[in-house]
């Protein structure tokens, strides 16, 4: 789905516990008010200050998972390590967010393993982007100069 946002795609209630895995500061922004009790489990504790949160360790936290109606996990832990125990640790979740321009390119693995949308990045102008990575530019720059979000949802009836 092109021009979709991920957080969007969740459907994320008032009543509802949001557990987030990387610190996505416009994910934040757009759930510290928003939802019952929001969790950010992020190995950089000085971005954890910015929202009410669990701060830890990825590989110390994931019980807390467990215990989330949402669970949104940057696409880093592809890099980083240890997305499975995430995934394992986030069985019981409504909805599991694999988010981030690392997290669109396999959707049948990530489905498969319990990943209900990933969220990604579609970039549309190659060189502008090789360009902006050169110089240093954000993220955000991608979305507004570059490329698109994208987001592919899981089908409700399968596995």
């Amino acid at each position: 789905m092109p021009d979709a946002d991920a957080l969007d795609a969740a459907n994320v209630r008032p009543e509802e516990t949001v557990a987030m895995v990387g610190a996505f500061t416009p994910f934040i922004k757009a759930l510290k008010t928003t939802v019952r009790q929001l969790w950010v489990i992020d190995n950089t504790q000085a971005r954890c200050g910015v929202t009410k949160s669990s701060c830890g360790g990825l590989l110390r936290r994931p019980p807390t998972l467990s215990h989330a109606d949402v669970v949104v996990i940057t696409g880093s832990a592809l890099v980083e390590g240890g997305l499975a125990g995430l995934l394992d640790a986030a069985a019981n979740a409504r909805c599991v967010v694999l988010a981030g321009p690392t997290a669109s390119p396999w959707p049948p693995t990530f489905f498969a393993r319990g990943v209900h949308i990933l969220g990604g990045v579609q970039i549309t102008d190659g060189p502008g982007a090789m360009r902006l990575v050169g110089e240093g530019a954000s993220g955000y720059l991608l979305f507004s100069q570059v490329g698109r979000k994208v987001c592919v949802i899981r089908e409700p009836d399968s596995p």
